[in-house]
This record gives C-alpha cells, structure tokens and sequence, in this order.
C-alpha cells in the first residue's frame, strides 16, 4: 500500500543515519532504518530514544515507529527492495593508519541484491576518495547484474552536519552537496535532496570532486586546531597571552584562528586526514601531516604541562580530577577523545586520577566515570579541564572551592573559564604561562 517512489531505506542507523531517516520522515518519506546494532532499534521502538542531544530526533524517529511509518530491521537486503532509494551511513573506521572497509563492503553486497531498475542508491558516509566508483559501484552491478547510470542511478552526498543541531544544518543551515556517477544520476539525486534541503543543492562534476569536498571541511579544522595549539605553546615560551593574541587577531576578518585544547577527537576530524593520505602516499601532505601529528602529540603536552605546574607549585598530589571525558563539550560522545590519551600519560607520570562528565553515562572504554563533580574534587588535589562543556564553563572559583571543601589548583586546557573569578595562582591556563622568569618549555 506504500507508494514506492516515497520509500527510502536508511543503511546504518548511528547518529548522521538517524538524522537522515528523521529529516526524511519529517518531509513526508516512508523509511526503512536498517542498524545490526538490534540495541538502537529496541531502543527506538522502547521509547528511550538515541541522542538525547540531537533536538527532535529522537522524538520523529519514536512518534514514526509508532505510527507505521518507519520500518526497523536488521536485514538490509529486504530493506532494499521495498525502497527505491538507499541512504547509506555505515562509518568506516581506521585499523592502524588505513580505512577498514568490512562494514561498509557488507552493507553495499546486502542493499545490492535489492537493487531494481530506476532506484537511485546515495552513498552519505565519508570516505576515502574514489570510494563511491571504485568499492560501492563494481559490488552493486555485480550483484544485482544492473548496470549504474544505466539501470540505476548512483550518487554521492556527503553529510554535512554538527554535532547537536542536525536536522536543522541538514534541512535549513547548508547546501546538500551532490555529485553523480552520470548526468542522469546526477538529475536524480538533485530531485530527491531538493525535497528535504531547503537551502538547496550545489552539484559537483565527479564523484570523488565530492568525496574530497567532505575530507577538505575536517581537514581545514584539524589544521587549524594544530595552528592554535602551536600558537598557544608558542606564546608561553615566549611569556605571552595567547587568548589576547587570538582575539586582536580575529578581529581581521581573514583571520580565523581556533582554539587550543587537549587534541582532537569525535569520529570525523581526526579521521579524515587519513582517509585522503591513504590514497595519495606517492603525495607528501607534510602540512596535513604535521597537523595530525601536533594534535595527537597534544595529550602528552598537557600532561606534561600540568606535571610541570605541580612541581612549580611544590603540590603533593594524590588524586588529579579529569573534568571531561567526552571529545567535546556538551555531548554524550567521547569517541576517540583525547581525555583517554591523557588519562594514560597521567596514568605514565604517576598520577592516579578520578573522571567527571556530566553526559557520559557509558564510556566506549573501561574507566570509570562520575556525574557528581563534588564527590570528584573531594578527592582531588588539582583539577584539569580537558573537555569544553558548558557546565565548566559557569564555574566561578568560590564554587569549585565549596565542592572541594579546600583551595585547589585548577589547570584549564581548553581556556574556558574566566580567569577574573579566580584567585591569584590558582588557576593555569593553556596558552598563558605561569610567572615565571625563563620560557620554561620548548616547542618540540
């Protein structure tokens, strides 16, 4: 009783998939949401939802379920069938330096043997460049014996969202970008888009043009992140404020220097250097690079900084309290993180240490986490902020000392706090040295 031309299956329900199928199932589409993780799909038809930080979806996706209008499964071959367009979002992730593609190649060989002539498949995950022609196409017309841009239509259309406003950077904030295997893939992605993307669509002249425009977006950042973490390292050994330099700086209009802090992780930034440099080794990205390299190399920068402010401080330092696990703040995320590097250089110093968060429930990885960040500074001699959430952000000093029970030491790597709510000496931020006479560490 489905009009077919409507249905659209959504391969791989993590957070960009569940935006998708929300924005699809606001704009009137029927959708299959195909997940192997079963847990995401009880949990949708259990009304507990998925992100809590995304507005909206979670309440599309559940009111949907309810109403028939959203299909939940594991079988992404049936999915297939009965849709005539195929949304695929199935992360690939890093083994070493290189992209894992398991996942992904399981998900194009299953949606495959659904593929019907006049259905249009979009590929949505990030990927390294040629993906989409040289992995997704040969799998699907060998499998389904039809022939792309002939037969069925293929196109690539990367997801460009932030992390807890989607659906509005998917339907409102951006253009859709789209490229297509051929004109006539190209005329069909652009019709399907235009229906959810009110900003509209920017068409690429090839696939991989696409593919490389998604990677250029994180790869821009991670830069320059590095940039404003060698920046902020530099002013210290120089015996300058940073946060001054940065914002007389910005008031250039072509200038744009971002912040410092403990690394870069989330699952796309760090992520999306490698994709490109796997496919370009003949290539020497030294730029790209070197950013990779000074943003990773961060963790144990801080680590060392904070180690260097204790003994200039003469503190006998039992417990350190790690105020911020997740990659970034006010999220539920802690993917690649970079508290996880910096709990191991603590761990690697001699440091034992507690973990405050207030959204990470479950962390990916075995430490333990706590929601109370007075039972935290209790324990705790010194406090490093390694994760930008809001909550930190509102902390005036008296606060923290009233938790505490007791003066404590507050080192801020990620420059939130204001620094006029704190006593004299007590706090340490990154990019403004402590007072003393010499630079007191180098660069490298």
């Amino acid at each position: 009783m489905m009009d077919r031309s409507k249905t659209v299956a959504v391969i791989g329900l993590g957070r960009v998939g569940s935006i998708i199928a929300a924005s699809l199932l606001r704009n009137g589409f029927f959708v299959y949401g195909v997940d192997k993780d079963r847990s995401k799909l009880e949990s949708i038809k259990r009304e507990r939802g998925l992100y809590w930080d995304e507005p909206k979806v979670d309440q599309v996706l559940i009111k949907a379920y309810k109403e028939g209008r959203l299909v939940l499964t594991v079988n992404g071959e049936e999915a297939s069938k009965f849709s005539r367009v195929k949304l695929v979002s199935i992360p690939i992730p890093l083994k070493g330096r290189d992209p894992d593609f398991t996942n992904f190649k399981n998900a194009i060989k299953e949606l495959s043997k659904g593929i019907k002539r006049g259905d249009l498949v979009s590929i949505e995950s990030s990927v390294p460049p040629g993906t989409t022609r040289y992995i997704a196409l040969p799998i699907m017309e060998a499998i389904s014996g039809l022939q792309g841009e002939k037969d069925f239509y293929l196109v690539y259309s990367p997801e460009r969202i932030y992390q807890g406003r989607g659906l509005a950077d998917l339907e409102e904030n951006y253009l859709k970008v789209v490229a297509g295997l051929g004109p006539k893939s190209l005329e069909e992605g652009v019709k399907f888009y235009s229906k959810i993307a009110k900003k509209g669509v920017i068409t690429l002249s090839k696939l991989e043009a696409a593919e490389v425009e998604k990677l250029a977006e994180g790869i821009y950042r991670d830069v320059n992140i590095a940039l404003a973490n060698e920046l902020a390292l530099a002013c210290e050994a120089l015996g300058v404020d940073f946060w001054e330099v940065r914002k007389a700086a910005n008031l250039q209009p072509v200038c744009h220097i971002h912040l410092p802090g403990t690394g870069v992780g989330g699952n796309c930034i760090p992520i999306y250097p490698y994709y490109l440099l796997s496919v370009v080794k003949k290539l020497k990205m030294e730029v790209v690079e070197a950013a990779r390299k000074r943003n990773e190399m961060m963790p144990k920068m801080i680590a060392r900084l904070l180690d260097e402010f204790i003994t200039y401080k003469r503190l006998r330092v039992n417990k350190i309290a790690v105020l911020g696990l997740a990659f970034r703040g006010d999220v539920d995320d802690d993917r690649n993180s970079p508290t996880y590097e910096l709990i191991k250089e603590l761990k690697e110093l001699g440091y034992d240490f507690l973990i405050h968060d207030p959204f990470i429930k479950k962390p990916s990885k075995k430490v333990k986490v706590y929601s109370d960040l007075e039972r935290v500074l209790k324990n705790c001699e010194i406090a490093i902020i390694a994760t930008d959430h809001s909550y930190y952000r509102s902390l005036s000093y008296d606060e923290i000392k009233k938790m505490a029970g007791k003066d404590i030491y507050i080192f801020d790597a990620r420059g939130v706090l204001d620094r006029r709510m704190f006593q004299e000496g007590r706090l340490r931020i990154i990019g403004v040295p402590p007072k003393l006479e010499i630079a007191h560490i180098p660069i490298d």
